[in-house]
Order: structure tokens, then C-alpha cells, then sequence
């Protein structure tokens, strides 16, 4: 499914902008869920620094190196995106379990306010600077990274028509106040 994301007109209505925020589709080839194995995340960490000179980064945080991006996904579980699948499952086999998630989930930017205004009304968690936390956005499950360009959010794909509803609305929120008080 990221393919055809990815190839067609199947953006979701995206991207959206409102005032100086804006929500996109973050097209990525794949994405796979690492666990490792109980007392293996060592030997995995280890194998990823020499694969791919990245390291499993600790909790609420990730990590990333040209195109490969290791992304904290809660307890003992991260999501790497955009490696070979088949080389990944060699390298970790026998320490970790390796689960393809592309058609699990989906990517979405959020250029917020600079006081992450938009965010705020949807997500119970203060805002982190270059870190990752796994939380609910209006209700529904999901992995959201506050970067300094913006705002990061994973989302299971059976719920992304109600994610980018629920966003649309709270920029729609901010943008009017803005206006009103512009």
C-alpha cells in the first residue's frame, strides 16, 4: 500500500495548509518493527551500528543516517524505515523479531505554530525538542516525533481518514484565532 500512496492520487486530501501550518503524506519505502529478543537488544544495537552506522536509540528518541530512520515505538519495540527487508531479517534473525509494517501505518508532517498550538489541542503530552513519545492524538493510538522543522506522527492506516479530520479541524481552530486576534 505505501507504494501506491506513494504512485497515485491516493494522498488522503493532502497536503493541507492553513495560515503558515501545513500537513503532508511523508512517503517511505517500507517500515519495519524490530523487537528483540529478552537479553538480545545489545547484539541487535550492535548489529545496526555495524549495518548501518545506527545504533537502536534509547526510549523517546531516534536516530538516523542518510535515508534509514530508527524510531523508538515503545516498550522494547522500534520501527526502522526505508532498509532492505531482506537484508534486515538476515542481520537480526536469530536476536530479534522482525515484523513488516508498511501497510500498517502511515506517515504524516504537521508544520505546526512555533508554540505547537495545533498539537496541543489534540495530544495529552508536552511537546518534546528531538524526541519521540507513543501517546493518543484525539483519541486514536499514535507515534509522534517533534523535530525542529515540525512534527512527525505515525499512524495506523485503518484510522488515518479520522487523524487528518481531527488535525484539519484543530488547524482550522488555531488559524481562525490567529486571524481574529491577527
Amino acid at each position: 500500500m505505501a507504494k501506491l500512496s506513494k504512485n497515485s492520487d491516493l494522498l488522503f486530501g493532502l497536503p493541507l495548509k492553513y495560515g503558515d501550518m501545513s500537513l503532508s503524506l511523508v512517503t517511505t519505502e517500507n517500515i519495519f518493527s524490530i523487537m528483540p529478543f529478552k537479553g538480545k537488544s545489545t547484539d541487535v544495537s550492535k548489529k545496526l551500528k555495524n549495518q548501518f552506522n545506527l545504533s537502536l536509540p534509547l526510549s523517546n528518541q531516534k536516530v538516523s543516517n542518510r535515508n534509514i530512520k530508527i524510531i523508538w515505538a515503545g516498550l522494547d519495540q522500534w520501527f526502522i524505515t526505508n532498509c532492505n527487508g531482506s537484508s534486515l531479517q538476515s542481520l537480526l534473525s536469530q536476536d530479534a523479531a522482525i515484523t513488516e509494517q508498511t501497510d500498517g501505518w502511515i506517515r504524516l508532517s504537521l508544520n505546526d505554530t512555533k508554540t505547537y498550538e495545533v498539537i496541543a489541542r489534540l495530544c495529552p503530552v508536552e511537546p518534546i525538542l528531538v524526541g519521540v513519545v507513543k501517546t493518543q492524538i484525539a483519541g486514536m493510538m499514535a507515534i509522534v516525533s517533534f523535530e525542529k522543522s515540525g512534527i512527525e506522527m505515525f499512524f495506523m492506516r485503518s484510522m488515518i481518514q479520522t487523524a487528518i479530520r481531527e488535525i484539519e479541524l484543530a488547524m482550522k481552530s488555531v488559524n481562525a484565532l490567529k486571524f481574529k486576534n491577527g
